[in-house]
């Protein structure tokens, strides 16, 4: 047969071609369901659920569609540039260099590798060609931008990440010891695809770092939200259970937490939890629900528009809200976060006389969710939308003083040291973030909470500068080893805790206005009494330690430490009573937290503390003069108490109490006698 006739029996013989549709469920390597245009370019597995957006592009925010060969554009004719072309500062920058993906291999499964920088999982700006819009709320971030050949190069410049508004994604922090290296990560990333070729998790670079800076990149690993079913039938049950106890009072419950709660301690994000409630609250974590209900549980009496009775117990709200946590802790964001810090301040048992130690768990628990998703690093020079730096920086420094104060509580060492975090200082601008409510969702909350209020910023912002100061006084004298240390050196243990007292000293000096005991606030449930009461903790803790050691020799030594600060503790602490004083009814039954309590017993046992060790006869009149005004306004206060005000002066008031039956039989006898002995263990084992 010759070479013509080999022509004409291939020309005739059939050609077959499978028809594909795209839109319907598809499997890796499926050849009757076309692959989506993206996945077609990456050469990469194009898995579809039940429809589309495939599996890839639901997680980069892309727009998910197939084009037949038909609707292919012809290429462009070429065209000669012309002579002048105007380029913007943007156009002249050179692009970042795109390292092209290799061919995969039809016999092995598909992997997605991503080169550097890596493409977004939700782009957040839709401008970000030229210049990078400013955002300040999530409510105006766009959910994703689509992206054509011609400015790919640039948008990945240029695109912003969303740490938390990925669809069932959840970033988790990538430190430097991590399961990869992070330089290697700056150049190489890969997806994990399980068994099935899905993509388990991607990782994402946020920030590229400065190797000779000494800055390393930071990355995210993005992990998709596939809970145990147990997990998520737990969940749903709590949120029932939660929904069904507050039937008929949520929306007023809501209203007085933002009212009563959110000025004193803002850690929840305002607009984003009020819009998140508008469209659906059964999208908000049950543990956040159960929480700001629980909370603002304790006000409902005091609204006059409230006339209903409540028909729950704050407590089971609170268990319902913990068991939906501990679910939750698999996949943590910032709701997540969020729920911790509001469910420390849950009312204590009405016979505690002293914390429990579930406060010093659950604040541990709190810095570990922060730091598990990042916020324990520096956003400043991340690719995130700048309303997610704000969120960040403000609740890290909220969990930041929820630790220092946790570890006075119990008297431990703080969870944060100085090396483990980077996070920049607060600012008033990150106070301000989220804080103004648009008008549509405004008849969900009280008229005095739709705008941005100053003073509860400047209240907030002032409470961590105390919790700064502390926070040094834990880590260089209120540690076993840093005490032995110091004592080794007391004049640099001096110098040290001087230079504390002055920054006290600073703060109470530079006080804005708005904060003092004396401003006239617009209504008595914006209370700055929480933030002078912690202010006088740190003061008796600092001359704790600047007066230490404690003997009776150092008492009658002229030359001790006891003996030379004696005088400047009285005199910095006497204003503790005039505070005390100050505090009206209307004050006592605001918001106050619950380490307001073990600030209140510190303070108490502080006048102790001065009364026992006062040197001579008129000290001793002094000091007892304290402890007595410091008596009266406890008994004042109890008069006027509510149920919840009474379990934050009952502790501190029990101690007084005893001091004063026990005191005069302990000085005579010495410390061995006790008013109730413990139960001496039979030797005999009976």
């Amino acid at each position: 047969m010759d070479l013509s006739s080999l022509e004409q029996s291939a020309s005739k013989r059939r050609k077959f071609r499978i028809q594909s549709e795209f839109g319907r469920a598809r499997q890796w390597r499926s050849r009757k369901s076309r692959p989506c245009d993206a996945c077609r370019r990456r050469k990469t597995a194009c898995i579809i659920d039940t429809r589309p957006p495939c599996r890839f592009c639901r997680g980069k925010g892309l727009d998910c569609r197939a084009t037949s060969d038909s609707e292919h554009p012809k290429p462009a004719e070429h065209r000669e540039p012309p002579a002048v072309v105007e380029t913007s500062a943007v156009d002249e920058q050179p692009l970042p260099e795109i390292e092209l993906v290799p061919a995969v291999n039809p016999a092995q499964p598909a992997v997605g590798l991503t080169g550097a920088p890596s493409p977004p999982w939700t782009i957040v700006n839709d401008d970000a060609l030229e210049i990078q819009q400013i955002v300040t709320s999530p409510d105006e971030a766009v959910v994703a931008l689509p992206i054509n050949t011609q400015s790919r190069a640039r948008t990945r410049r240029a695109a912003l990440y969303t740490l938390e508004d990925g669809v069932n994604l959840t970033a988790h922090s990538m430190g430097l010891s991590g399961e990869q290296d992070t330089e290697l990560l700056a150049s190489f990333r890969s997806a994990v695809m399980n068994e099935v070729n899905r993509v388990d998790a991607d990782i994402i670079q946020v920030c590229p770092g400065d190797l000779t800076g000494n800055r390393p990149p930071v990355h995210f690993s993005m992990l998709h939200d596939e809970f145990a079913p147990l997990d998520n039938v737990a969940k749903q049950a709590a949120s029932n259970r939660i929904e069904a106890a507050v039937d008929g009072h949520a929306d007023g419950l809501v209203r007085l937490y933002f009212k009563h709660v959110h000025p004193v301690y803002p850690v929840l994000s305002k607009t984003r939890f009020l819009r998140a409630y508008s469209d659906d609250k059964t999208a908000i974590p049950a543990s956040v629900r159960g929480a700001v209900y629980g909370l603002a549980s304790n006000f409902w009496r005091q609204d006059p528009e409230m006339s209903q009775t409540l028909g729950f117990n704050q407590h089971e709200l609170f268990e319902d809200a913990l068991g939906s946590l501990q679910r939750e802790f698999h996949g943590p964001n910032l709701w997540t976060l969020q729920a911790c810090l509001l469910l420390i301040h849950e009312n204590p048992a009405e016979n505690a006389t002293i914390e429990s130690p579930r406060v010093w768990t659950l604040s541990s628990q709190a810095v570990a969710c922060a730091q598990m998703i990042g916020l324990h690093r520096d956003p400043a020079e991340w690719n995130i939308a700048p309303w997610e730096k704000c969120m960040r920086r403000k609740l890290w420094w909220a969990t930041f003083a929820a630790d220092v104060w946790s570890s006075v509580c119990h008297g431990n060492p703080p969870h944060i040291y100085r090396e483990s975090f980077t996070t920049a200082s607060l600012t008033m601008e990150d106070m301000a973030f989220d804080e103004d409510v648009p008008l549509e969702l405004r008849h969900l909350i009280d008229e005095s909470s739709t705008g941005l209020d100053i003073s509860a910023s400047a209240r907030f912002y002032e409470g961590i500068a105390v919790s700064r100061v502390v926070h040094e006084l834990l880590l260089s004298s209120y540690t076993d080893v840093r005490y032995e240390e110091s004592m080794q050196d007391p004049l640099v243990r001096e110098n040290t805790l001087l230079g504390l007292r002055t920054k006290l000293h600073n703060w109470e000096s530079l006080l804005p206005r708005c904060v003092t005991m004396n401003s006239a606030l617009p209504a008595p449930h914006l209370n700055n009494a929480p933030v002078h009461l912690s202010f006088y903790s740190a003061v008796a803790l600092l001359f704790r330690a600047l007066m230490s050691p404690v003997t009776k020799a150092a008492k009658r030594d002229p030359t001790s430490n006891l003996r030379r600060y004696f005088n400047a503790a009285v005199k910095d602490f006497a204003p503790f009573t005039d505070f005390m004083n100050e505090i009206s009814p209307e004050c006592l039954h605001a918001f106050w937290g619950l380490h307001a309590r073990s600030q209140l017993i510190l303070c108490g046992n502080f006048l102790i503390y001065l009364f026992l060790l006062a040197p001579d006869p008129e000290q001793v009149q002094d000091t007892f003069q304290l402890l007595g005004r410091f008596h009266d306004s406890l008994q004042r206060l109890s008069a006027v108490a509510d149920k919840v005000a009474i379990n934050l002066l009952r502790p501190v008031a029990l101690r007084i109490d005893s001091f004063f039956t026990q005191a005069a039989q302990i000085m005579r006898t010495g410390p061995q006698t006790a008013a109730v002995p413990a139960r001496a263990i039979d030797s005999g084992g009976t």
